[in-house]
Order: C-alpha cells, then structure tokens, then sequence
C-alpha cells in the first residue's frame, strides 16, 4: 500500500506531499490541473524511464519519494535477492538532475533502474490509457488463474521439483554424450595420471619431512664439525665443562666441611653436571647418526623435484594431489562404465520427462476446468460494468513442459456481439481496457499488497456506467488500496478519500497543489464535477445524494 508520496521541483509541482489511506481514494481536478503529473510522478518511481524537461523551470533537481507497507513474500525474497535491507516500511527514491543524470534508492540503498522496475512490479498495477504494469502479461495472467484453481499449488511444487530433476540429468547427460575418441582420450589421459600419481608413492605431508632431512643432509660436515667441537668442549678439553663442575662440587665440600651450609649449591652443582652431562650424551647420539651421504643427498633432491612437479600439474598441496587422484579414479569408472551408465541415465530421464508430462496434464486439466468458471465470472462483471455484449474468454496454447506445466493462456476479449475474440490488450480501448482490467481484479482471488491505480477508467462514460465503476473500485477497495482519477461524479461519490488537484499562479508562476478534501470541500467539489464551475443548489443537493446512495450501496 503506498502511504505518502513527496514530489519536489516536477513539472509544475514546486514541493508537496501526500498521505495516502487504504480504501479508494479518487483524485479529481479541472483538465490541465496536474492530474497527470501526479500518476506520471508515481510511475517515476516504479523505474520508468524519462529525459529531464519535467524538472521545473530554473530548478537543477527533481525528487519523487514514495513510502510503501507491504508484507507479501515476494517482496521479501526480492530485498533478499538483491542484497537490500529488509525494511517496512519501504522507501523509494528517485533523485534526476538536469545534466540527464538519475538515481534510484530503496531503503537507502542505491540501485539500478532495471531493480527499481522489478519492484514497481510488485507494488503497483496501472490500469490506464498507458499500460505499463498491469494485467496484461501473460505471465501475470497465468498467476490470475492459477490463483482460481484449487489444490494447484502442490502439482506446482512437484512440476517445479521435477524440472530441476531434469534439469540436473540433462547436464549429466550432456557430460557423459561425448564422442568416442574424445572418451578415449580422456580414458588416456586419466589412465596416465592416475599411474604418474600412484609410481610417485606419495603421502602427505613428505614434502615437509624432505625439506627438513634435505637442510640436515645439505650441512652434514658443518653439522659433525660443531659436534665434535661441542663434545670437546664439555668433556675431552683440557678445561672441560664437565671436568670444571666436578672441581667446583669438591670446593664446593670443603667450604660445607668448614661449617658452611653450602647443601643449596651442592644441589645447584650436582643438577648443572647431571644436566651437561646429558646434553654432552644427545651432542654425540647427534655426531653418531649424522652422515655425509652425497647419494643420499642427490635421492633426496630428486624426490623434491618429483613432488614439485606433481603439485605444479595437480594441487598446490599433496593433499590435493591425492585427492585429483581419487576425483578421477571415479571418473575414470564412469567413462569406462560409459555404456550401462548412459543407458541407466537415458531411461531415468525419459522416466522423468513422462512423469513431468503426466503432471502438466493433470495442472493444465485443472486449468481449463477454472477458466471457464473465471471467465463467466469476468463477463458478469463486464456486464454489471455497462459492457453488455462483451465476450471474455481464455484460450489455451501448448508449450514444452516446463516447471510450470505447458499451458501458454491468454486472456482474449470482445466489446460487441458477433465479433472474433482477440487478444485483451489488442482490442479493447482505453476505457473498456481499465474496465475490464476490473472485472479480472474483481474475479480474482489472488492476494496482493500491489494498489491498483486506475487512470480514468470511466473515460467515453456516462452516469448509470459511472455508477458502475464507482461501486466496483468501492467493491475492489475492500481487498486492496485502489486510486483512481475521475471525471465524474458518479464514481467520485463512491470514494473513502477524495484529493482534489488544482493550479494557482503566484507572482507570476503557476503551481499544481492537493489537497485531501473534508466533508464539505467533497460535497462542492462533487457539485462541481455536476454542474461546472457555477455550483448550483440543484447540484450540491445531487452530489450529497450520489454520497448517500453510494454508502449504502458498500
């Protein structure tokens, strides 16, 4: 439901804002008052596109912003999608400089034209002159009907299920439906890698343990050389470490021996020699396994340099490598597998593809069942709305089965008897198009948030028509918020809200204002709508009886 609207520096509108309500709302004014301008203002912001010579003479900026509650599903999923903040309510803005340049944001976020449009969808249904976002796509067509079939939303999910199904086993299918010598070629090829990786006996982490072995093989003399030294120094030089302890614990002895508590350095010493001492046993278990082996070394090296080789053409890591080793060990069954596994496939999917079409029968069963009790509906409407001889039909057409069966429907239409049925938005005039646009809106029962915006759906009509019109907008403001721009009467009195659209001209400047009229202004506007600008007592006492009888009427 759109609840404010705030235009700023369009066309004739300096700054002005609007609160919308639920329920109808009509929108009424002289020819030329900006009736227009304000539907143009809300397509604006539903992303349709424009120059920049409705921004306002000797303005530089035009800013429409619209506030939106809306709680339907889909609207959630599309913020989802596009990575929007979820927000209720919804704020859209459209900022357009006179450079040409154009920004959109929704909850702030700046977005594209093309995201901006697939939301108008999803809050607004124009129904006018101009047919931009209505009932007339086909695929919104389908959804109308859909919403009138019963028990079709589990087939739906089904269809949806199985053509993923399908889907999936086409790719597989067309992976597997290679030609024999591209087969044999990656038999080969798979063949070689597999035996290069299992030859090479690797196991991960052997490159980290070669690195370590390689950098002690590499410095095996520098390495014995320090032993040597370092055993020496604590135990076979002439001032040995361990020689050094042992003639400070005997010192050490004789000062205790002299009346000394000297048991703290005893154990201090007696723990520094047991601990060179052991330092001085793992320095010669180091000497005595260190070798210099240039063979060893030279295997060592070329071990490396064969892993090296195998993480440049199959994984950064060993790991990785083994695992391309088992991805296509498993390939490799397949494609040798090749001929059971694609007849298995092939049946699977003809398997599929026939359940598919059984279900697309049994929805478009179902479908055809709906439309002709639809469409008797819609054509009782039609006639309740003055088109006395209309025909409304839906015909039905057969596509490939797909995910939402194989039914191609499109609405078709006639004004006058004995005429051929035609497409709906081929045949019917503006005014007969809006009407009928309400009769399908009024059959239906499927549930939106979207308001219905209808732009002057009573053109070409007359008083017991309007009459008409007006108690079927009331009808369809139950359900949803409707506006609606009216010339007359008739339909004016049927309104919840009435806004009335005028021009002023100060200091030599015309202004387009609204205004939400009270209960008076609506009588004398009514009148007005009656008689013309000369409001006569006749009038107002018929606009006070057309509000009367069109509030029994709801």
């Amino acid at each position: 439901m759109l609840t404010r609207l705030s235009i700023k520096n369009y066309a004739l509108i300096e700054d002005l804002t609007i609160n919308f309500s639920d329920g109808l709302t009509v929108i009424t004014g002289e020819t030329g008052a900006g009736k227009s301008i304000l539907i143009k203002s809300i397509e604006l912001i539903t992303g349709t596109k424009t120059d920049s010579s409705f921004i306002r003479s000797g303005c530089s900026v035009c800013t429409i912003t619209a506030c939106f509650e809306c709680k339907i599903s889909e609207v959630e999923d599309f913020f989802n999608n596009y990575s929007i903040p979820v927000e209720n309510p919804i704020l859209v803005r459209r900022i357009f400089e006179n450079s040409g340049k154009s920004k959109a944001f929704v909850n702030d976020s700046q977005v594209t034209m093309s995201t901006l449009a697939s939301l108008g969808r999803l809050l607004l249904d124009f129904h006018g002159q101009d047919e931009k976002y209505s009932l007339l796509n086909l695929n919104s067509q389908l959804e109308i009907l859909d919403s009138e079939v019963e028990d079709i939303k589990p087939l739906l999910k089904k269809l949806s299920l199985l053509q993923k199904q399908i889907e999936s086993l086409h790719e597989k299918f067309e992976e597997m439906n290679l030609s024999e010598s591209d087969r044999e070629k990656k038999i080969d090829l798979y063949s070689f890698q597999i035996k290069e990786i299992e030859d090479a006996r690797i196991e991960i982490n052997e490159d980290v343990k070669l690195e370590t072995e390689l950098l002690k093989l590499k410095n095996a003399e520098k390495i014995a050389d320090l032993a040597q030294r370092i055993i020496s120094t604590l135990y076979f030089s002439e001032n040995a470490v361990l020689n050094s302890i042992l003639e400070a614990k005997k010192n050490i002895e004789i000062l205790n021996s002299y009346g000394v508590d000297t048991s703290d350095s005893m154990s201090l010493i007696e723990q520094a020699y047991y601990q060179t001492e052991e330092a001085y046993r793992e320095i010669k278990v180091i000497f005595s396994r260190t070798e210099i082996n240039p063979e060893k070394l030279n295997t060592c090296i070329e071990r490396l340099e064969l892993i090296k080789k195998l993480k440049k053409k199959y994984g950064n890591t060993l790991e990785t490598v083994i695992g391309y080793r088992n991805n296509i060990v498993e390939e490799l069954k397949k494609l040798s597998n090749y001929k059971s596994d694609f007849e298995k496939l092939k049946k699977e999917l003809e398997s599929q593809v026939t359940h598919l079409q059984i279900v697309c029968e049994a929805v478009s069963q179902k479908r055809k069942k709906a439309a002709q009790i639809f469409a008797q509906s819609v054509q009782k409407k039609l006639f309740d709305l003055e088109i006395k001889n209309a025909t409304f039909e839906i015909v039905f057409k057969q596509k490939d089965p797909s995910g939402n069966g194989h039914d191609v429907i499109e609405f078709m239409f006639c004004a006058n008897k004995g005429e051929k049925t035609l497409p709906l938005k081929t045949v019917a005039s503006g005014g007969e198009l809006s009407r009928v646009l309400l009769a399908i809106e009024l059959s239906s029962k499927k549930k939106n948030d979207r308001t219905s915006i209808f732009d002057e759906i009573d053109v070409g009509t007359g008083g017991k028509t309007g009459k008409r019109i007006g108690e079927k907008l009331a009808e369809l403001a139950q359900r949803k918020q409707v506006l609606s721009i009216t010339h007359l009467a008739q339909v004016a009195a049927f309104a919840k809200t009435h806004i009335k659209i005028h021009k002023e001209t100060k200091n030599a400047r015309t202004y387009t204002k609204i205004k939400i009229l009270t209960k008076t202004e609506r009588i004398e506007e009514i009148a007005r709508m009656i008689s013309g600008e000369t409001i006569t007592k006749g009038a107002l006492e018929h606009a006070k009886d057309l509000i009367a009888a069109s509030a029994k009427t709801r």
